[in-house]
């Protein structure tokens, strides 16, 4: 393998990235490197196995703040002078803060309800000893005073955010003047999730980051996680007590660590009455025919089983009933599977399509039952229950990874762009080897694109010449030189969420794919030119793929079969 990675023109392992950018391993000076736009948050599972934002770092321009994302309070905002000095990671990016008196304040409004949070900032002064307080949710939730020295140390504050405080006001105060000369130098402001600082990200807008994620319960090697747009249409979604309905059920907030690593998961509680033990939120209407998806994380306590109750369902004929202690699923209609997230947590995913135009989300809890009691009643026991976090419902086929909500609706708009990706264009018009690691979400999701582009051309806009495709469809693989001139199309069934290796090279006129290491296709053709600009899309929103990237190699030359079959087996 790596001999065969010696001739590669681009190799693309995903693990490096920042904002807008993920990283090749090949080529190293960054010809190779995609651009990658997601103008929204979206989560991943991080390297722990936990459900974190990308980025983590809730504060924009964590280094500009001169920038009007970064506002004032009290007496005003402090002088803020960018690029003055050097930073702790030795670069000139480190600001100048002078006030006139006490009671500047440089803060943003990024607290979160209901959630556990850490404030960081690396200070220094240029001379002797500054005091300063650093403030989390107005200093409502948490607050410290500061002495800052002569050396570059992060300082934090955590706590967790219960209501929001000054539409939750995170930040710097001035305790005393400081003068053009002597002044605090402020740099890599961070707010995350969690009690604990996390390893710095900088932001700018904090949009376009990708996500790197560790889909199977961290560990390994992370994937490119690849989505289309979706909409949590589920408000509160980790606030389980301020939906709307429950009968014979309590709710204890913030009851135990979620699968994003803080304490706020919320216990769905049982009464003693002969009854439905239910809680449900119905802050929208279906559409009759449309295919919903519900999901949320669920974790045994004193009852091992929960069953979703779906928007506009008939209640004693549609059901997905989940036991959290061995992991099945039980499901009379539509689809249903379960996602073991680790420390006993569980995600319950139910697609089904809505009978009528009416109706909202809800669960029941409790112990085994006859799925054909239409109710579900029975005597429950006080203060039994279960742990649940995230709920989720999506107006799709499949779901999507974890949106967060509180009060309305939240979408996280669809990864990649509708321009071109990898930095400069790699055009093979001789021998050539394209090969991909990949996981597709979905082959036939009639809400999303049903073709899944591997690789493409890039940008309509560029002309004919740049229009090459490898992709594939609920039963074929194609590829497509420049101007659209069809190379080879080889039959092959896929599945969703299973991984494949794909490949697809020429040997003088002669090209071959394979899948899993066996040849699935092979066509005698012209020298054709093919010119790679992108990973994951190409021209148009309806050859966008969903799914997971875990690696892709590009090659000048024409892989050997038996190459080809060893590097394409599972």
């Amino acid at each position: 393998m790596s001999n065969l990675l010696e001739q590669a023109s681009l190799v693309l392992i995903p693990s490096g990235y920042k904002e807008d950018v993920v990283y090749s391993e090949i080529p190293i000076n960054g010809a190779g490197d995609m651009s990658f736009t997601r103008a929204s948050n979206g989560t991943r599972i991080n390297s722990q196995g936990l459900v974190e934002t990308v980025p983590w770092n809730l504060v924009t321009y964590s280094e500009q703040f001169q920038n009007a994302d970064w506002f004032g309070g009290g007496n005003g905002k402090p002088t803020m002078t960018d690029n003055f000095a050097e930073a702790p990671n030795g670069t000139m990016t480190a600001s100048k803060m002078e006030s006139a008196t006490d009671g500047y304040q440089l803060r943003q409004n990024n607290a979160q309800e209901n959630t556990q949070m850490n404030l960081s900032v690396w200070l220094r002064t240029n001379t002797g000893t500054k005091t300063i307080q650093l403030f989390l949710n107005n200093a409502n939730t948490a607050s410290q005073n500061i002495t800052v020295t002569t050396t570059w140390t992060r300082y934090e504050v955590s706590g967790l955010v219960t209501t929001l405080s000054g539409s939750g006001r995170n930040g710097l105060n001035t305790l005393e003047a400081l003068t053009s000369g002597a002044y605090i130098l402020v740099w890599g402001f961070q707010l995350s999730v969690g009690l604990t600082a996390k390893p710095y990200f900088p932001t700018t807008d904090r949009l376009n980051v990708p996500r790197l994620t560790y889909q199977n319960g961290g560990g390994g090697c992370p994937s490119l996680l690849l989505e289309k747009q979706s909409t949590n249409l589920q408000y509160y979604s980790q606030q389980f007590d301020l939906w709307s309905n429950a009968s014979d059920l309590t709710v204890s907030a913030n009851a135990t660590t979620s699968p994003d690593g803080t304490q706020n998961a919320d216990k769905l509680n049982e009464n003693s009455s002969n009854g439905y033990h239910i809680i449900g939120d119905s802050n929208f209407n279906s559409t009759a025919g449309t295919t919903y998806t519900m999901s949320f994380f669920a974790k045994a306590s004193e009852r091992s089983y929960a069953r979703i109750l779906a928007p506009a369902s008939s209640y004693n004929t549609d059901y997905a009933y989940f036991d959290l202690t061995n992991g099945s699923v039980s499901v009379s209609s539509g689809t249903a599977s379960m996602q073991s997230m680790g420390n006993g947590w569980y995600r319950c995913v139910w697609s089904l399509a809505a009978v009528s135009t009416s109706g909202g989300i809800g669960m029941w809890i409790g112990p085994a039952r006859n799925m054909t009691d239409a109710y579900n009643t029975y005597t429950g026991t006080s203060g039994s229950g279960i742990f649940v976090y995230g709920a989720q419902l999506e107006a799709s086929s499949y779901a999507t990874s974890y949106i967060p909500t509180t009060s309305s609706s939240a979408t996280r708009v669809a990864d990649l762009s509708t321009s071109d990706t990898i930095q400069t264009a790699q055009t093979f018009a001789g021998d050539f080897t394209f090969f991909v690691d990949f996981v597709s979400f979905t082959t036939t999701d009639a809400l999303g694109p049903t073709n899944q582009m591997i690789i493409g051309g890039g940008n309509q806009s560029l002309g004919a010449t740049y229009k090459s495709y490898f992709w594939i469809t609920q039963g074929s693989i194609q590829l497509t030189g420049d101007s659209e001139t069809s190379i080879i199309v080889a039959t092959k069934t896929f599945t969703a969420n299973q991984r494949y290796k794909l490949l697809v090279k020429r040997n003088g006129t002669t090209v071959k794919i394979f899948c899993d290491g066996v040849q699935v296709g092979s066509s005698a053709t012209s020298s054709l030119s093919i010119t790679i600009r992108s990973i994951g899309w190409s021209y148009s929103n309806n050859y966008r793929f969903n799914g997971l990237i875990n690696q892709v190699v590009l090659s000048a030359t024409g892989f050997s079969d038996a190459d080809c079959q060893s590097l394409t087996t599972i």
